[in-house]
């Protein structure tokens, strides 16, 4: 665990958090002030707007704080979580201001609100298990049909194992197009890209539209397909599994 997790995942936010119909959220001002009273060095950067056929706009931002970059991104969406088509520069803007909170949580600080828990994680609680990082190491030689996860969304990564992620459809939704970007950084085999969206493919079934679309348009994108249904997926694996053997 590297200090500036350690330093920002235990801080409670709870005094700063606002409610946004349903849904708790930190203002992006408390949490930079939080950012800046707890660190050595913060910097962040707006990213170029992705816009979608439809005309609805993902907006991302890079937030790096001692060194460390992370980047996220976010659908400009109305009060219903629901994509907007031709968003203004307010609505525009307002998802920017949230995507870069949302960069900042995963440098730590209020992570536990996109989790939907309470409080974070107390210091002294260090018996509570790891949750796994990602590891290629080790990559399943088929697809097997695991039990269904008991609550929130899990990721399989490897050997029909579930693994726990944040329980939320947004963060799975990333979690699994950072794993597909990953498996070509490694240079692993498009057949092994294609395994592991299929063995998440009931997980990606259950996404509300606006995030099922979302993560269609990445993964189709990485994976140079037209169509990310049951089918085409099945045709273009055994399609790669001919040309193996």
């Amino acid at each position: 665990m590297n200090n500036t997790w350690k330093t920002l995942s235990a801080l409670n936010v709870n005094d700063d958090k606002e409610k946004k119909g349903r849904f708790d959220y930190l203002s992006w001002a408390d949490a930079w002030k939080h950012v800046q009273n707890n660190v050595k060095n913060a910097s962040y950067e707006i990213l170029e707007d992705l816009v979608y056929p439809d005309n609805s706009r993902e907006v991302r931002c890079s937030v790096t704080i001692d060194g460390a970059t992370h980047t996220m991104w976010l659908a400009v969406m109305d009060n219903m979580n629901r994509a907007i088509k031709n968003p203004d520069a307010r609505a525009i803007n307002d998802a920017r201001m949230r995507c870069f909170v949302k960069a900042i949580a995963m440098h730590g600080l209020g992570l536990y609100i996109y989790q939907g828990e309470d409080l974070p994680d107390a210091p002294e609680e260090k018996s509570k298990k790891k949750k796994p990082e990602i590891d290629v190491s080790v990559h399943p030689q088929e697809i097997e049909e695991p039990e269904e996860p008991k609550e929130g969304w899990r990721l399989l990564y490897h050997n029909g194992e579930f693994k726990d992620i944040l329980s939320t459809a947004g963060m799975f939704t990333s979690e699994l197009v950072k794993m597909v970007k990953l498996y070509q950084e490694k240079k692993r085999p498009k057949k092994q890209q294609l395994e592991i969206v299929m063995a998440n493919f009931e997980s990606l079934d259950k996404l509300g539209e606006t995030a099922r679309y979302t993560v269609e348009i990445g993964l189709k994108d990485l994976l140079g397909l037209d169509d990310l249904s049951k089918d085409a997926l099945d045709f273009e694996w055994n399609k790669l599994q001919k040309q193996v053997k």
